[in-house]
């Protein structure tokens, strides 16, 4: 194999040079490792793999596996943006995505996911993802359980309540 991993340790960070060129500092670990496969697969790649899940192709769920163990940012935005442009079970399919990818970026769209009644079961969902993964600090996320308590669907209230739940064991 004839990879460069020098030029993709630079490109993700991992390889720092003063500025005389001498090597000031080399680290590792799964956020490299992260970026380092994001790259790898290039963003077409990445792209079309959220495509081929969205198609409910055969071996789906090892590439929704592969996005969700690289966080992949790629994959997270273009899922959202799907989900914009799409309605139905097209837009459920992608904030499923969002929520198993579950990168931190997806904290910012939860509250409009909790206001798309389409969507509302996934979008509690995703909030849950996110702190059961430790991905987001439980008191940014704490009004978005107040509005979940609050919401009228029984269902997602109950999802709330699980949240609260599990964090107040958690803190024990």
């Amino acid at each position: 194999m004839n990879f460069n991993w020098k030029e993709l340790a630079i490109k993700v960070g991992s390889l720092i040079f003063d500025s005389t060129g001498k090597k000031k500092h080399e680290y590792g670990g799964t956020s490299f490792a992260r970026k380092a496969l994001e790259l790898i697969f290039g963003e077409n790649e990445i792209k079309e793999m959220v495509d081929y899940i969205l198609d409910y192709k055969e071996a789906e769920e090892l590439a929704v596996s592969v996005l969700s163990y690289i966080k992949s940012p790629t994959a997270t935005q273009y899922a959202y943006e799907i989900y914009k442009n799409s309605e139905g079970q097209r837009a459920m399919d992608a904030v499923l995505i969002i929520k198993r990818i579950a990168h931190p970026m997806a904290f910012k769209w939860v509250e409009e996911f909790l206001d798309d009644d389409n969507i509302v079961g996934w979008g509690i969902g995703v909030l849950d993802q996110l702190l059961w993964e430790y991905l987001i600090e439980e008191e940014d996320a704490e009004y978005l359980l107040k509005k979940a308590e609050n919401h009228k669907s029984e269902s997602i209230r109950k999802n709330a309540a699980f949240i609260r739940n599990y964090l107040t064991k958690r803190k024990e």
